[in-house]
């Protein structure tokens, strides 16, 4: 059963990262990226083993709940769709090969669909970032796209440009970013009762949020140098 400390601790981490309201004079002032990438990398893992949690739950539930005959094919398809969103893409693929509801029916088949998917490991989706750009998922390219633009990180990036860094307009952006990440995290559906865990549509957008930021802390580096 998944673990909801770790969902808790998630939650703490990324509500410590949108905290615009710390003044960095007071935590790192020499360095303020590299305090915010710190921030992001505590989220990682934890998120990471959640997600695999998460995973083997669903998949246990669905094959327990085959075995019961409670199950139809909505049910697989909700089933499918989770492990769209957890897996990669080769290995979703490979599974959906199993998942015939007709086959299914079948017991040895079944067993046959349980031994191959129970193992399955959920991909991570922010190692696409260490990627060429070419080379990511293009589903991923989407998701991270969509945030950072929601976020307004392509209009940063132009003011960026616009001027040299001084530390001053360093301070402006990385607040700007802890406030528009605050402001998006308020759309999500965050888990409020006990029990509860994130939804297969807020995890790849959890990880989304992460690496719209790691891109902004990468392109503000691109201008070491800065004035006070």
């Amino acid at each position: 059963m998944a673990d909801v400390q770790k969902q808790s601790f998630v939650i703490a981490r990324l509500a410590d990262f949108c905290r615009f309201s710390q003044s960095f004079e007071r935590i790192d002032a020499r360095d303020p990226i590299a305090y915010l990438w710190g921030k992001l990398r505590e989220i990682e893992q934890p998120l990471s083993n959640l997600k695999q949690e998460l995973l083997t739950d669903a998949v246990r539930n669905f094959f327990a709940t085959l075995n019961k005959e409670q199950a139809n094919e909505n049910t697989l398809a909700d089933f499918m769709q989770l492990l769209d969103n957890y897996l990669s893409r080769s290995d979703f693929a490979d599974a959906a090969f199993h998942l015939d509801w007709q086959g299914l029916q079948d017991l040895d088949r079944r067993k046959n669909a349980w031994e191959f998917i129970q193992p399955l490991r959920a991909h991570d989706m922010l190692n696409e970032e260490e990627k060429p750009p070419e080379r990511r998922g293009k589903t991923w390219e989407r998701i991270v796209t969509d945030i950072y633009k929601r976020l307004g990180y392509d209009v940063m990036e132009l003011c960026h440009a616009h001027k040299p860094l001084t530390a001053r307009r360093l301070r402006f952006f990385l607040r700007r970013a802890r406030f528009q990440s605050a402001d998006f995290c308020a759309v999500f559906r965050f888990p409020i009762n006990e029990g509860d865990t994130f939804t297969p549509f807020i995890l790849p957008r959890v990880e989304g949020l992460i690496a719209a930021n790691r891109r902004l802390l990468q392109r503000l580096r691109t201008r070491p140098s800065m004035r006070s």
